[in-house]
């Protein structure tokens, strides 16, 4: 009996690995959404801890600080924008997991399928040589019987010939 081979072997492991690297893609998708939001904690500490400290500089520093908080304003924009990049980002490549995914369940189930019908076959290939045995012992029996029969028959005649003979 043959062990099963999957003729898509090599197609499935291939879309196992393209699984696999999107998984990975997704991770660090999220890693990078993850750091963004820090920066953006971090840049807003930032701006209190200026602002607290607004009311201890001297009032000739006022507007050199107000430019600060502006510039740091814009920078804490230009990490929203960075935000949401990442976030396109990440739901682009969670859809192109659900996608790889699918392609491998697909393949999956294909596999299964092969397998179910590849171990029909075996039952058919196994009952086909058992019918096989059962019949050449079916006919054997038969030879078997008929011999004993004949002989039966050759005995019987032999005896008749020597009754026959004796009267």
């Amino acid at each position: 009996m043959a062990a099963f081979q999957y003729r898509l072997r090599q197609v499935f492991k291939l879309r196992e690995r393209k699984k696999k690297e999107q998984e990975q893609r997704v991770i660090e998708a999220q890693q990078a959404v993850r750091q963004v939001e820090l920066k953006i904690e971090e840049k807003k500490q930032e701006i209190r801890s200026v602002r607290q400290s607004m009311m201890q500089v001297h009032h000739t520093l006022m507007p050199a600080t107000d430019k600060f908080l502006e510039k740091l304003d814009i920078d804490l924009e230009t990490l929203y924008d960075e935000l949401a990049r990442a976030k396109q980002q990440l739901a682009h490549e969670q859809k192109l997991l659900i996608q790889a995914q699918s392609e491998l369940e697909a393949l999956v189930k294909h596999r299964d399928k092969m397998y179910l019908e590849w171990q029909e076959e075996e039952k058919r290939q196994e009952m086909k040589k058992l019918d096989e045995v059962a019949g050449q012992r079916y006919y054997r029996a038969q030879l078997a019987e008929e011999q004993e029969r004949q002989e039966w028959e050759a005995r019987m005649l032999e005896e008749e010939q020597e009754e026959e003979a004796f009267n």
